[in-house]
């Protein structure tokens, strides 16, 4: 009875961490949605700005290439899955796209709208790559807390089995 006691003891401790670490993650995932809005906000102001500045026909959707062989991506982003304990864990990392040659390296989108282009519209560039890495920041956090409820939904699980209603005496 006393390694019954001792194992479940161990077990609502590491449900206390979990559920901690939990806590913890929600926290992080909300300030990271709060600063992601914040983001994306002002990169939508300055980009009006620089629609005020140059007019608004000189940037709009008309100065985007239409061929998608000219239009690519910046960035890149890498999925990794690890195994842990018999769970998979995904990890995103983006970065920006380095090419050998020049001829396949990605363009600045900025150039799009001119040579000499308003302050504003590069802090809207920034404003929104700085979106795309705090969005894999966000992505890596909700992974570790799906991670962790599958840990915590396991445990509970082991628990209730460890206290099943036989061994409960009156």
């Amino acid at each position: 009875m006393t390694s019954m006691s001792k194992n479940m003891d161990a077990l609502s401790e590491e449900i206390d961490e979990l559920l901690l670490r939990k806590l913890e993650l929600m926290e992080e995932k909300i300030r990271g949605n709060v600063q992601m809005e914040t983001l994306l906000k002002d990169g939508h102001i300055e980009l009006a700005k620089a629609k005020y500045i140059r007019g608004k026909e000189n940037i709009s959707i008309l100065q985007v290439p239409n061929n998608e062989d000219t239009v690519t991506s910046l960035f890149d982003l890498e999925t990794n899955v690890t195994n842990d304990n018999d769970d998979a864990v995904v990890c995103f990392d983006i970065s920006l796209k380095k090419s050998s040659n020049e001829t396949d390296e990605p363009k600045d989108p900025v150039k799009w709208f001119g040579v000499l282009v308003p302050q504003n519209l590069r802090k809207s560039q920034k404003r929104f790559q700085e979106s795309i890495y705090l969005a894999t920041k966000i992505a890596n956090v909700q992974a570790e807390l799906t991670s962790v409820l599958s840990k915590l939904k396991a445990l509970r699980v082991q628990k209730d089995s460890l206290c099943s209603p036989n061994d409960i005496k009156t």
